[in-house]
């Protein structure tokens, strides 16, 4: 309902969904990374497995 509001919408006349298919959701699918969380810690070790 937030994102509605803060767009103008009434969220009790409207319904709406939301898909976004980033980076970080594809490289979860091809390499297996079961959380998301794992590319914003800044953890470099980790990260340098995608560079």
């Amino acid at each position: 309902p937030q994102v509605l509001r803060n767009v103008g919408y009434d969220p009790e006349a409207v319904t709406g969904w939301a898909f976004g298919m980033g980076v970080e959701r594809i490289a979860m699918l091809k390499y297996g990374v079961d959380d998301i969380r794992l590319f914003f810690e800044n953890d470099l070790g980790f990260l340098s497995q995608f560079v």
